[in-house]
């Protein structure tokens, strides 16, 4: 009997301390504020303009294409990239680069006439995500030389807008152009560099 005594109090004293652990756990993680699941960052001190598209009074682009995926790679560092456009919004030209990591997809907004952050976003996923629709950014050419590649094909074109995608599994780019007045929009793979 005395044997058993000598078990049981300590299995008794364990799982007492155990419960009290559990029960204080739970106390204590009710008590902690929500976090939210989704949450924005943006913030505009832009006005709208009338952006007039010849090319000698666009606005300069002064952020490469590698210093705003590093940017990108500084706040989410460990998320692929789905896609990168640089377009012309509101007289000024913006990067928008859009990723995902196994938790949630990430969007930041580039001023690339300044460097600055205008914005950026995280959202939980709500589905499994695939890597096949991250870009390869080792294998695709760079936006100057799509770029080089579509002024080749329109010469005296002005481009105004750039976005890399993965379509179907190829990497493409989209570059709309005026031409002659008119909008166009080529595309190009952004591994071989071949007019689609």
């Amino acid at each position: 009997m005395t044997i058993m005594k000598k078990f049981i109090k300590p299995v008794l004293i364990g799982v007492t301390g155990i419960l009290i652990g559990v029960f204080s756990t739970i106390f204590w993680i009710k008590q902690q504020p929500q976090t939210p699941i989704n949450f924005s960052i943006t913030t505009k001190n832009v006005l709208p303009k009338i952006v007039n598209y010849s090319s000698n009074k666009l606005p300069q682009i002064r952020m490469s294409q590698v210093s705003a995926i590093q940017k990108f790679k500084s706040l989410y560092s460990n998320a692929e990239i789905k896609s990168i456009t640089l377009a012309l919004k509101n007289d000024t030209y913006v990067y928008t680069i859009v990723g995902f990591d196994s938790i949630k997809d990430c969007t930041i907004q580039l001023d690339a006439t300044n460097n600055k952050i205008m914005g950026q976003s995280t959202q939980l996923l709500d589905y499994d995500y695939n890597k096949e629709e991250a870009l390869n950014l080792k294998k695709t050419i760079s936006r100057q030389e799509a770029n080089a590649v579509a002024l080749r094909e329109l010469r005296g074109a002005t481009p105004i807008l750039w976005e890399l995608t993965d379509e179907d599994g190829k990497a493409i780019w989209k570059i709309n152009l005026i031409y002659n007045n008119q909008k166009r929009e080529l595309k190009i793979d952004a591994l071989n560099k071949n007019i689609i």
